[in-house]
C-alpha cells in the first residue's frame, strides 16, 4: 500500500471488520465494497491480514487498554496491530496513518491520541506481549478452542503444521484449459515472460507471486482459470466421457463445471440455488468458450428441475463447513458454530439420497466437500453405502484410494502428476450404482 492510501484503507475497512466480527462472512463484507473503487484492493488486503491475526489483534487490544474503546476505535486498533504483526509496512507508517485515519472519521476523531498511545505502547512491548499472548492456543492458532480440538482430533500432532500453513497467504494456482492449451507450453511461455511458476497436479500451475487476474497471460482469452489444485481433482476423478449426460448439482462459481467440459464433450446441467452465484457460472463458461444448461434450482428439490432423464455422472460438491479451505478463507473458524457440522451433514445426506435415483445403473456420483471433518466425509459416505446395497465405492487415482482425504498441504512438484503437492483440504468419494 502507498502511504497516502493506508489511512483511507483503515477508515474504509473499519465498518466491514466490525461486520465480520459480528458474523458476516469475509466474502460478504468484501462484496459491499464497490468493485471499481480505487481503495478496494487495499481494503481487501487489510481485511485478510486482520482475519489471519484476529485472535492476536483482539487479545492485544484487550491487554493494552484499561477500558474497552468503542467499536470503531477498537476496529482501527485491531486493523493497525494486525499490520504491525504482519511486518510488511514500516512501523512509523502504520502508526502515523492510523492517527490520520482516526482524525478523518468523526466517530474516532477524539480518540486519535488514544490510538497513537496504544500503538506506540504495543511497539514498545510487542516482544513480551507476543510471548505472553501466544501461550494461548486460540491466539497461537487463530481459531476458537472448539475448532482447535476438532482439528487435533483429525490430524493429531500434524495439526500444528496445518494451523501454521493456514496463516500464510494462499498460493495462486491456475488450471490450463485443455481445449485451448497444453500445460507444458503454458509453463514455457510464462517462464519466457519471467513469471516464476511450477506444475501443480495434472492440469495446473502455481505462480510464485500472486497477481490480479487481469495481469495473468491468457486468462481473458480462456487459456487458464484460477482454481485450487485440490479442487482440480474433481473432474478427472468423475471421469465423464464424450456423449454422457452429466449433472453438477451445486455448481457455483463454475470451476469444476468448466473443467468437466474442458475434458469431455458432454451434455451438462449445472444447478445453483443462489441466482447471483449462478450468473458467475455463465460468466466463467463464456470466458472459456464453453456451454452448459445453467439453472437456478435447489438440487434436492428434484421435481422443480429434473426432466426425468437419468444421468451418467453426477458431481455433488456439497455444502459444508469449508474447514479445509481456511488458508483461503481465514474467517471460517470464527463464523462457524459447533452445531453447524451436524446440520450440514444432514443437508449432505439429503442431497445424496435425493440425487441417487437420478443416476443410471453403472453411472457414478462423485461426492466432494472442502471439509476435513469426518461427519462430512468418511462417516457420511459409510452411512450412505450402508443403506444402499446397490452402491459400490470406486478406487481413486494411482494409489487406488477408496475414500480420498486430502489435508491442506504445501510442497514442490517438478512435473505433472495426478496428485498435487500444494492444495487446500478436500474429501472425495466416487460411488457407482451397480
Amino acid at each position: 500500500m502507498k502511504i497516502g492510501s493506508l489511512a483511507e484503507a483503515l477508515v474504509r475497512s473499519a465498518a466491514p471488520w466490525i461486520s465480520i466480527k459480528g458474523g458476516v462472512s469475509l466474502d460478504k463484507a468484501l462484496s459491499e465494497i464497490p468493485r471499481d473503487a480505487a481503495y478496494r484492493g487495499a481494503c481487501q488486503n487489510l481485511l485478510y491480514c486482520v482475519s489471519r491475526r484476529r485472535a492476536f489483534a483482539e487479545a492485544a487490544v484487550a491487554k493494552l487498554v484499561s477500558r474497552a474503546p468503542d467499536a470503531k476505535t477498537a476496529a482501527l486498533l485491531e486493523l493497525s496491530i494486525s499490520l504491525l504483526k504482519e511486518g510488511k509496512e514500516q512501523e512509523f507508517t502504520v502508526c502515523n496513518q492510523a492517527v490520520i485515519a482516526a482524525k478523518s472519521d468523526p466517530q474516532t476523531m477524539r480518540a486519535a491520541n488514544f490510538v497513537n498511545a496504544i500503538l506506540r505502547r504495543y511497539l514498545r512491548e510487542k516482544r513480551r506481549l507476543t510471548d505472553e499472548l501466544e501461550r494461548s492456543p486460540v491466539v497461537r492458532y487463530n481459531a476458537p478452542m472448539w475448532w482447535i480440538r476438532r482439528y487435533e482430533a483429525v490430524f493429531g500432532k500434524s495439526s500444528r503444521e496445518i494451523f501454521s500453513l493456514q496463516r500464510r497467504h494462499p498460493p495462486l494456482t491456475l488450471r490450463v484449459n485443455k481445449r485451448k492449451a497444453v500445460l507444458e507450453d503454458v509453463l514455457a511461455d510464462y517462464r519466457a515472460k519471467e513469471i516464476v511458476c511450477v506444475p501443480e497436479g495434472m492440469y495446473g500451475l502455481r505462480l510464485e507471486e500472486p497477481r490480479p487476474v487481469r495481469d495473468i497471460p491468457g486468462f481473458a482469452d480462456g487459456l487458464v482459470s484460477v482454481q485450487d489444485a485440490g479442487s482440480q481433482l474433481a473432474a478427472p476423478i468423475l471421469g465423464a466421457k464424450d456423449g454422457m449426460r452429466v449433472l453438477d448439482a451445486c455448481a457455483a462459481p463454475g470451476g469444476k463445471t468448466a473443467h468437466i467440459l474442458e475434458l469431455a464433450d458432454v451434455d451438462l446441467t449445472a444447478l445453483e440455488i443462489d441466482p447471483l452465484r449462478a450468473v458467475r457460472i455463465t460468466e466463467n463458461l463464456d470466458r472459456l468458450g464453453l456451454k452448459a444448461n445453467v439453472r437456478v434450482a435447489d438440487a434436492s428439490d428434484i421435481q422443480s428441475w429434473w426432466d426425468g432423464k437419468p444421468f451418467d455422472r453426477i458431481l455433488l460438491d456439497a455444502p459444508c463447513t469449508a474447514s479445509g479451505i481456511v488458508r483461503r478463507h481465514p474467517d471460517i473458524p470464527w463464523s462457524r458454530k459447533p452445531e453447524d457440522i451436524a446440520q450440514l451433514a444432514r443437508t449432505q445426506a439429503k442431497l445424496l439420497e435425493n440425487l441417487w435415483p437420478l443416476l443410471v445403473k453403472g453411472g457414478r456420483i462423485l461426492y466432494a466437500v472442502c471439509s476435513v471433518f469426518s461427519e462430512e466425509g468418511p462417516a457420511q459416505i459409510e452411512s450412505f453405502c450402508s443403506k444402499h446395497p446397490d452402491a459400490k465405492l470406486i478406487p481413486i487415482g494411482p494409489d487406488k484410494e477408496i475414500l480420498l482425504s486430502l489435508p491442506p498441504a504445501e510442497g514442490v512438484q517438478d512435473k505433472p502428476e495426478f496428485f498435487p503437492k500444494t492444495h487446500d483440504g478436500f474429501f472425495y468419494a466416487l460411488i457407482e450404482k451397480i
